[in-house]
């Protein structure tokens, strides 16, 4: 599974290269009008188009039903139930094409998600790091170290919480660039990637922690490795890992929704033009 995580960061990165430098909107704004494009496209080859087009004219037709027998309660009835049995029919002949586009759509978004979904810590700023560890008996002694590079200073001795297997310290970023922080454990060493920036910083992969193949941390931001099932080490995170605000037309907007917003209405604004029914 990493390999294909790797490939897929990889054509990210080169997807974003051209944004380097800019606001980070703009990239969002550039990836979410393609992608609302190219979903458009595959709705158009995977749905029964036909099908589509003529059950919308019908529920339209049920629709105005409603208005004009609006005065004979039976009537308007019947008309509300054939609605509701269109919009029915409607929703099953999306159902196919959803399924081609929900896949790509939640990759982009795991994508998209450790790029805008933090920022790097700024000089100064200070995180919390905590570790879950596989063998309670770590937490009892000096068993688990954590170690900064230049950049980090770790400002507190080691909170140890043996029944959830926890260990926290604090950290303060000091110096700007890729830091790193390495764990120490009796089964070895793990290495965590720490970016500060003087400002809102680049447009970087961050992953707020590191754990197993299929833990949430990993499935969530996998942009480092997994953590190896040798190390005895079941997280390795930063709690606090401050968010990315996005300001958009002067608008502090959540990435997700602006994605969602900006690509369903670009597939909206083309779709006459590629004579797609939705």
């Amino acid at each position: 599974m990493w390999s294909v995580v790797v490939v897929l960061n990889g054509l990210f990165d080169a997807l974003f290269f051209p944004f380097r430098g800019m606001h980070p909107a703009i990239g969002l704004i550039v990836v979410s009008i393609v992608t609302g494009v190219v979903m458009l496209l595959i709705f158009g080859r995977t749905s029964n188009q036909d099908a589509i087009h003529r059950t919308k004219n019908r529920l339209k037709a049920h629709i105005a039903e409603i208005w004009l027998f609006r005065d004979d309660l039976p009537q308007m009835l019947a008309a509300i139930a054939r609605v509701l049995a269109r919009t029915g029919g409607y929703l099953a002949h999306s159902l196919r094409p959803l399924v081609f586009i929900m896949v790509p759509v939640v990759i982009i978004m795991v994508m998209l998600g450790v790029r805008y979904q933090h920022r790097p810590l700024a000089p100064g700023e200070t995180a919390t790091v905590a570790v879950f560890v596989s063998d309670p008996g770590w937490t009892r002694d000096d068993s688990v170290r954590l170690e900064a590079s230049e950049g980090l200073e770790v400002l507190t001795e080691p909170l140890r919480i043996p029944a959830r297997g926890e260990i926290d310290w604090k950290i303060r970023a000091r110096k700007a660039g890729e830091q790193r922080l390495t764990l120490v454990t009796p089964a070895g060493r793990e290495e965590k990637r720490v970016f500060v920036a003087d400002n809102e910083g680049p447009l970087t992969s961050i992953a707020p922690g590191r754990g197993k193949v299929l833990s949430a941390e990993f499935l969530s931001f996998p942009v480092e490795p997994p953590l190896p099932a040798k190390a005895g080490v079941r997280s390795f995170r930063i709690t606090d890992w401050p968010q990315r605000e996005l300001r958009i037309l002067g608008l502090e907007v959540n990435w997700l929704v602006g994605f969602f917003v900006i690509s369903l209405a670009a597939g909206f604004a083309v779709k006459g033009l590629f004579g797609v029914e939705v």
